[in-house]
């Protein structure tokens, strides 16, 4: 097969999975294939999911971590100064 020929592949999602998906491709500027075809590449170079199918929007613990803080109103500030905020972050003993 050339570089150029090309070959279908579908698959069946919901229709409000379809029109999400439709939705957000066109807001970040590409079409529905296009993303498609980035995934299918992305997924072949790395011999797998170019991300963890376990935790898809690829936060790790820390970020998670800060997540929780934030949803559960366990956060400083605002801060006047950078210097008030690293003074804050180092106070707590965590580092």
């Amino acid at each position: 097969m050339s570089a150029s020929a090309t070959a279908p592949l579908s698959t069946k999602v919901t229709p409000d999975e379809k029109g999400t998906f439709v939705q957000l491709c066109e807001e970040i500027g590409t079409s529905p294939s296009n993303a498609l075809r980035m995934f299918v590449s992305a997924f072949n170079r790395r011999g797998g999911f170019p991300f963890d199918p376990a935790n898809p929007n690829g936060f790790n613990a820390d970020t998670l971590k800060a997540m929780e803080d934030a949803a559960t109103g366990k956060v400083a500030g605002p801060f006047k100064t950078n210097r008030e905020m690293w003074d804050s972050i180092f106070a707590d003993g965590d580092e």
